[in-house]
């Protein structure tokens, strides 16, 4: 009798916790759709999302999560100072893939953001903004990528504390008349199915 007691009540508790798992993966997809507003206390909506890959794409999605490898979630969206993109975490040389459609607009050095480039998505009229990365970007400028291609590698190069990619999107140009949105919930999206 003890038995039986003791074995519903373990399966009863391995029920909760597959109860509590599955709200957990609801309640994080449901944050990865949440605006960028309620994350940030501001009014800026989430980047729009494409229907389809474009043709020659690398990858079956029409945006993919820049970091294929292992990788952790660091400093997000403001972080205590004027911090304009998500920190992903990943090990010093780890592939870096374009994320979407683009074309390169910049590639160079810069002291606080070291190796790092630009791309920009005209469809959606979105930049895409790698910082850190190890050495020089494998892309140049005006050259055309596809989600999933490979781009450059996870460094530690300018102001950076530990390996990571210091990831950006700006709705309009970057620099030039657009500005910085979250893009915390763009990569929750991305890495749910990357």
């Amino acid at each position: 009798m003890r038995a039986t007691v003791l074995d519903n009540h373990v399966r009863h508790a391995a029920s909760r916790r597959v109860v509590v798992i599955l709200a957990a993966a609801c309640g994080a997809l449901a944050l990865a759709a949440t605006p960028a507003a309620a994350q940030t206390g501001g009014a800026e909506p989430p980047p729009e999302q494409t229907t389809a890959p474009p043709a020659g794409s690398s990858s079956p999605y029409p945006q993919v999560f820049p970091v294929p490898g292992p990788h952790t979630y660091g400093e997000g969206w403001g972080a205590g100072r004027r911090h304009r993109g998500q920190d992903v975490f990943a090990a010093c040389g780890e592939p870096l893939v374009s994320v979407s459609w683009a074309r390169v607009i910049f590639v160079g050095k810069h002291r606080r953001a070291g190796n790092y480039m630009v791309l920009r998505f005209k469809k959606l009229k979105q930049d895409y903004a790698y910082m850190h990365l190890a050495g020089r970007p494998l892309v140049r400028v005006k050259q055309k990528v596809a989600p999933g291609q490979l781009v450059g590698y996870v460094g530690a190069s300018g102001n950076a504390r530990g390996c990571h990619l210091h990831f950006e999107i700006w709705v309009g140009r970057w620099y030039r008349g657009g500005r910085a949105v979250n893009p915390l919930p763009a990569l929750q999206y991305w890495d749910s199915y990357s």
